[in-house]
């Protein structure tokens, strides 16, 4: 029985350029560079392909591999076979994944996800949203959660400059929140049997009209000398991963991945965030009734400091497919505070914001630190209170208990009222650990015995 090799041709193929690139002109040279060894075969393709010879290759110890299994089935005439001028655009992306994102999957599985950390994903058209639909890309690669290589597929042959100019309206913001250090992105075009490799130039510098830059030249999948060129920019396009993924850092949101969070789907665009709960989850009712309430939950945050905020349109409505929908403006990121200046300030935000809610005799009723974000680009209230599904009426009695109250969360006739949001917020800053001074404390002591009102809270000595 033969060994599956695939593992060690990848460790070889797909090495660390040596040099590192910064910009997108970087990738020229990178995408065309020579391939390491040549790409495994199984059935001696480079005889009956001989201008390929130097490309492919068929070893003994090789030819039952996944890899060479795949690219044998790329060197048919399969894709010859295949009218790509006058097809579906799901036909296009079958012939798109055999060259890019099976490929890439393969190096992914055979170096593991500590070499090569990818994720793929393709827009689909029955995620119950337009937003999804129109704003996402049609393939979309993350590496450490940096969206670092997408493209844009259309069926029709004459629809090419539509596929470049979504390449360049589509996640074309380079914000440091979703790219880190990052100032390139590598992205495809494709319509019909054509397809060009490009760089998005994102450097503060770029020509916003010529920030799309060329790597390759406009090719053809249907001819079996541009599917080896396309393989070969493949697999630079891995190496390229594979040498810049140790310099992102690790607190990055990923733009246009849909993250399941709890019992909600979370979308970051590049101008908005996108929130889906499926009906039947949504706490305390699942009717026109608590989506209205809730609209006017989300309307009363508008334009105050402390509080997320709604895209104008955004909702909160109910979708199709019984699909519970908001779309934000706001745009934050986790944190983690590390001294009590920090825990300060998102208090003071934080409370801002709660004080407003709790004057129009509104509870926000899950206050805890994955319901606050950070917003770094603002120049004050930094911290922002997200998450209003759970908020209701001060007074009002709840049908469940959520995970982090206590026994003292309620009152005395089991009812959540604005003392509860403080008690919790009090709480969740002391099991911080790092409040240390006596005012501190002392305001920390008067939150869990529900002494102090949102009214005067803001007027605390700990706030100066």
């Amino acid at each position: 029985m033969q060994v599956d090799r695939t593992a060690l041709i990848c460790d070889t193929l797909i090495q660390s350029f040596n040099t590192i690139p910064n910009h997108a002109n970087d990738l020229r040279p990178l995408v065309s560079a020579q391939l390491v060894r040549k790409l495994p075969v199984s059935f001696c393709e480079e005889k009956k392909f001989p201008q390929f010879a130097e490309y492919i290759q068929t070893n003994d110890d090789e030819c039952g591999s996944n890899l060479a299994k795949h690219i044998s089935c790329l060197l048919t005439d399969i894709f010859e076979k295949q009218d790509f001028d006058d097809t579906s655009e799901d036909m296009v992306h079958w012939g798109i994944d055999s060259l890019i994102r099976i490929p890439l999957q393969i190096f992914r599985e055979s170096l593991g996800g500590g070499v090569l950390p990818i994720e793929m994903d393709r827009n689909s058209k029955d995620q119950g949203t337009t937003t999804v639909g129109n704003k996402r890309p049609d393939f979309l690669c993350w590496i450490n959660d940096v969206l670092l290589f997408k493209g844009e597929e259309k069926a029709d042959a004459k629809d090419f400059s539509i596929a470049e100019r979504e390449l360049e309206d589509k996640f074309n913001t380079f914000d440091p929140l979703n790219f880190g250090n990052i100032q390139f992105m590598l992205c495809y075009a494709v319509a019909g049997p054509n397809l060009r490799f490009y760089a998005i130039d994102g450097s503060p510098n770029a020509n916003p009209l010529n920030r799309l830059v060329p790597l390759s030249n406009r090719l053809d999948i249907k001819n079996s000398r541009d599917r080896v060129s396309i393989l070969c920019m493949v697999v630079n396009i891995a190496r390229i991963i594979r040498t810049v993924s140790g310099r992102i850092p690790g607190s990055i949101v990923p733009i246009g991945k849909r993250m399941k969070l709890e019992k909600s789907t979370i979308t970051f665009f590049d101008d908005s965030v996108e929130k889906m709960v499926p009906l039947k989850d949504l706490p305390y009712g699942n009717d026109d009734g608590r989506v209205a309430f809730l609209l006017t939950v989300y309307n009363c945050a508008k334009g105050h400091p402390g509080l997320i905020q709604i895209k104008k349109g955004g909702g909160p409505k109910i979708r199709n497919r019984g699909t519970y929908r908001v779309v934000f403006e706001t745009r934050g990121r986790n944190f983690q505070l590390n001294n009590e200046n920090e825990a300060r300030e998102m208090a003071r935000s934080v409370l801002t914001g709660l004080a407003w809610l709790h004057e129009n005799d509104y509870v926000h009723c899950d206050i805890r630190l994955p319901n606050i974000v950070f917003v770094p680009d603002v120049e004050d209230y930094k911290y922002i209170l997200i998450d209003f599904e759970h908020s209701n009426i001060s007074g009002f009695s709840p049908s469940e208990l959520l995970r982090d109250w206590d026994g003292r969360t309620l009152n005395k006739k089991n009812k959540y009222t604005k003392q509860s949001d403080l008690y919790q917020l009090g709480k969740m800053l002391r099991n911080l650990n790092i409040v240390n001074s006596r005012v501190g404390n002392e305001f920390l002591d008067g939150l869990s015995n529900k002494r102090i009102s949102s009214n005067n809270l803001l007027n605390h000595e700990w706030f100066g």
